[in-house]
């Protein structure tokens, strides 16, 4: 079996696997709009939230019931290139503010650089938690509390071809990252 790991923007990849270069996507499935050509499986549902590093001052002002959204717009916001439904549940969360085209400073499809950023800066992390859980159980690290609690979520999985003969090793590709998920939600 090989497996190559290809990242980018999601459009380029739907590209890639409709050009039959790839074989299977792993993504956001909020960032894939349906379509009959594409067979879309859940895999997990993934915790988002706000992570910084451990001596960022925001903490240093939090207030006991947790940090108000407001006072996160004074640091850089990291984060992949969010969808219009995140987009949509964060203004609905926190008001205008909170729209990722405003908010996001720093866009990257590699999240263990925008982790990696975070941790040597005063950028503030926007995204799966369990991106950041190396950090967090280091304690280099720290989730951000929101009052009002942010309670966005990935809505990760699989995207192939429809009507396509899959190769048997689909299915052992599809456990593997099963229990990789799995995996992200213990260590989250």
């Amino acid at each position: 079996v090989h497996v190559s790991v290809s990242r980018g923007a999601t459009t380029l990849q739907l590209q890639q696997l409709r050009a039959r270069e790839l074989d299977a996507l792993v993504v956001d499935l909020r960032r894939v709009v349906p379509a009959p050509d594409l067979r879309i499986e859940v895999i997990a549902q993934l915790r988002a939230g706000f992570v910084c590093r451990k001596s960022h001052p925001l903490l240093q002002a939090a207030q006991p019931g947790g940090t108000d959204f407001e006072a996160l717009l004074a640091y850089p916001m990291a984060s992949i290139p969010l969808s219009d439904e995140v987009a949509r549940i964060l203004v609905s969360h926190y008001g205008s503010l909170a729209d990722p085209h405003r908010l996001t400073s720093l866009e990257c499809e590699d999240i263990a650089s925008l982790i990696e950023t975070v941790t040597y800066t005063d950028a503030i992390y926007l995204g799966i938690i369990a991106a950041a859980s190396r950090g967090l159980k280091s304690g280099e690290l720290v989730e951000i509390t929101l009052e009002p609690p942010f309670v966005g979520s990935a809505h990760l999985g699989m995207v192939t071809l429809a009507g396509r003969t899959e190769l048997p090793v689909m299915a052992v590709f599809r456990q593997f990252v099963a229990q990789q998920m799995a995996l992200a939600l213990q260590n989250a």
